[in-house]
């Protein structure tokens, strides 16, 4: 059954755990939550493009594998209008270690309140943080993925609260929602490499796949190798 998006504001509330909030469409991947709508807030094609004028994501971002950070943030500025805002709150990860140091923190007890706060409680499925963040990477994150920051500021000392404006849609290679991991491969090879996949190499990656390896993952290894960072040097000149 398709999702009534029309029938909840055009807020979300992405990653709500049990902060359900009234004015807003309540997200969250866990149905014990009961939120509005149980979904990966990764890849919501439930709902629509260009349709919801604010996105809030508290303590979500970092819960994301790293590799994905990238891909999230590209199919959140598909859901917003133009101009639309996302509210996000990351940990800090230079203002945690700056608190780690304190001489009032040298204690058993903070140290490990301020690792979980760096790590995630890890209490229960989904509650591990994959990435932190420091204001150099949370901003070349937005700005790849079509954001304009309106605001940074600190909460707490090892909290971001980050707010942003959708100014552009990102250019998008479409390599990962390619369906077959053939054709993905193929695409990857020919937009990263400039040449078809020897057989190799598409014999690797293939293996790679099949044992779980995220297609975030391959991309960034291609991007890695010496043959695409002389591509990229060749481009320089």
């Amino acid at each position: 059954m398709d999702f009534e998006y029309q029938n909840y504001p055009k807020k979300i509330n992405i990653g709500c755990g049990y902060d359900l909030k009234n004015g807003f469409l309540n997200i969250d991947l866990n149905e014990y939550h009961q939120p509005d709508l149980v979904a990966n807030c990764t890849h919501l094609k439930c709902l629509p493009s260009a349709y919801y004028e604010y996105i809030l994501a508290n303590d979500i971002l970092e819960h994301i594998p790293r590799l994905k950070t990238s891909t999230t943030l590209r199919e959140w500025n598909r859901l917003l209008t133009q101009g639309g805002i996302l509210e996000l709150q990351i940990p800090n990860v230079i203002g945690l270690l700056n608190l780690l140091k304190k001489p009032e923190n040298q204690t058993l007890a903070k140290h490990e309140e301020l690792l979980r706060c760096l790590f995630g409680t890890q209490c229960y499925n989904g509650d591990f943080h994959f990435i932190g963040f420091t204001e150099i990477t949370i901003k070349s994150a937005l700005l790849e993925a079509g954001f304009a920051i309106k605001s940074l500021d600190s909460v707490d000392n090892w909290l971001f609260n980050v707010k942003a404006i959708k100014t552009s849609v990102p250019l998008h290679d479409g390599l990962i929602d390619i369906e077959d991991d053939d054709a993905f491969l193929f695409a990857a090879f020919m937009q990263l490499l400039k040449r078809k996949p020897d057989s190799g190499g598409m014999d690797h990656y293939k293996a790679q796949l099949s044992k779980g390896m995220e297609r975030e993952a391959i991309v960034e290894n291609i991007k890695g190798s010496q043959e695409y960072l002389t591509i990229q040097q060749n481009k320089s000149f």
